[in-house]
């Protein structure tokens, strides 16, 4: 006679493992988009801190230099100035010598993008264009200076870009064009942008720049 005991252990049969290792699959299929998202929202946080610090370093070199912005190396060799990775420099922390370039493994590497580049993010050249050249839409002379932009809350100073270089040429932008340079479809098409007053905002690019509602939050006069 079989004791009780022995009735009441017995082994796994095939097809239980079987289903067991079904469930854990389904519970892991489950799971892993949820953990992906939580994992790019920590990513669009830490890019979103990322701008924050860069448009406020931008705000404080301004007042330290009669009001002007650093300029992007679109315009800055030609003007002897250093590029705005440069000059914000050590308003970040990276006052002088080699250091400064250590920003680009941090505060100025995006750590969403890929594949890696020197830039993560660019400035609006509308910042940088000359009184000869800055004619678009009989738009004022320059907007060189923080205190020249009417609405410095609503205009954008440094957006994310797909790499490769320092600015966004969102003068340039014709229809079928808007949005070049820009990395559009980051942190799930919402990119991190600073704007001149020091604030940062994540948007959908079509709430930055759109025909339809004529929104245009990149061109200094028009921004709202």
């Amino acid at each position: 006679m079989r004791s009780k005991a022995g009735n009441s252990s017995r082994a796994f049969t095939l097809i239980e493992l079987l289903v067991v290792i079904a469930i854990i699959g389904l519970l892991a299929s489950l799971l892993l988009p949820t953990l992906a998202r939580a994992k790019e929202k920590a990513r669009a946080i830490r890019c979103l801190s990322n701008l924050r610090q860069i448009g406020l370093a931008s705000v404080m070199f301004a007042d330290d230099h009669g009001g002007e912005l650093a300029r992007s190396s679109h315009s800055a060799f030609a003007h002897g100035e250093a590029p705005w990775a440069r000059a914000l420099a050590p308003y970040l922390g990276a006052p002088s010598g080699r250091e400064w370039k250590n920003l680009f493994d941090d505060i100025y590497r995006c750590p969403s993008q890929s594949p890696k580049t020197s830039w993560s993010y660019g400035q609006n050249v509308y910042f940088e264009l000359s009184p000869e050249t800055d004619d678009y839409e009989g738009g004022p002379a320059t907007w060189r200076r923080v205190g020249s932009v009417p609405r410095p809350a609503a205009t954008i100073l440094q957006g994310e870009v797909t790499g490769g270089v320092d600015h966004i040429m969102a003068h340039f932008w014709l229809d079928v064009t808007a949005g070049d340079g820009v990395a559009t479809n980051r942190h799930a098409g919402w990119p991190n942008f600073s704007f001149v007053d020091g604030h940062v905002e994540a948007r959908p690019f079509s709430k930055t720049r759109s025909l339809e509602s004529g929104t245009d939050d990149w061109n200094p006069m028009n921004a709202r």
